[in-house]
């Protein structure tokens, strides 16, 4: 049993308990015993605010939006031993459930490491608008509130279509949001603001990582999605509404089931 502390040092523990426990500490009432969606153990759900994405497994770290997306895959009917996979995190609580897929390939993103550049955990650099991998090699791509800080999401959504196989998908989650806007856009390499800042944490930076899309319901319509078809799979659940999208290949002009992803 891996317990989500034990993997951390006593200064990383410390530094959760003081920015994001003692804060919270209202909220702890609302914690629970129960299955976990991600793990499917029987676990402590830690309540550090007042929805989901604050709610988390200590023991596999899994908030609401793994775990609508956990359910997802638990339940999709093609064998996870026949699909090549890859993820855009490298520390996700999905990664058990991939540990029988054809291929599983953790990713990273850092501005400065060229792609396809290997880390010493065995996570792989990749940015989701210029994917190392060739065409029609993957049947699933996931992530989880990643799309939002890609500054060219139409770039991302047609890699996504240039990597995966006829009927593949890429599963994903972003921030909910009553429409979609573009929050800011890069210009000659200058950033270019078009609504007031908004940063979300990030594990690996600790001034956070700014938001260039808000996305709504209407995300098909404002985005570029040339050669997927865009839909809900999973949700709304939740105070926020969370759902999971799914971007399939489309084959031959339109969708098909064959791959029960």
């Amino acid at each position: 049993m891996r317990w989500m502390l034990t993997n951390l040092s006593i200064r990383d523990v410390w530094r959760k308990l003081r920015t994001r426990v003692i804060p919270n500490a209202k909220y702890l009432g609302r914690s629970r015993i129960r299955q976990c969606r991600a793990c499917d153990h029987l676990s402590l759900i830690v309540a550090l605010g007042p929805d989901g994405e604050f709610q988390i497994c200590i023991r596999c770290r899994a908030n609401l939006r793994y775990e609508l997306i956990a359910g997802y895959l638990r339940e999709m009917s093609a064998p996870m031993s026949l699909l090549d996979v890859l993820e855009l995190d490298p520390a996700s609580p999905l990664g058990p459930i991939f540990r029988g897929a054809r291929s599983y390939t953790r990713s990273y993103f850092r501005e400065h490491v060229a792609p396809g550049t290997n880390r010493a955990d065995g996570a792989v650099c990749q940015d989701i608008t210029r994917l190392t991998f060739p065409d029609d090699s993957l049947d699933l791509i996931v992530s989880s509130d990643v799309l939002e800080h890609v500054p060219d999401a139409g770039a991302a959504f047609r890699e996504s279509a240039r990597v995966l196989r006829p009927g593949g998908a890429h599963i994903f989650t972003v921030p909910p949001r009553s429409a979609t806007i573009r929050r800011a856009y890069m210009h000659d390499g200058q950033l270019v603001h078009l609504t007031s800042p908004e940063y979300h944490s990030d594990p690996l930076s600790p001034s956070g990582i700014l938001a260039f899309w808000d996305y709504g319901p209407d995300l098909a319509s404002k985005v570029d999605t040339a050669g997927l078809i865009v839909t809900v799979v999973r949700g709304p659940e939740g105070v926020e509404g969370r759902v999971v999208w799914m971007a399939r290949k489309a084959v031959n002009g339109r969708q098909q089931e064959t791959n029960s992803l």
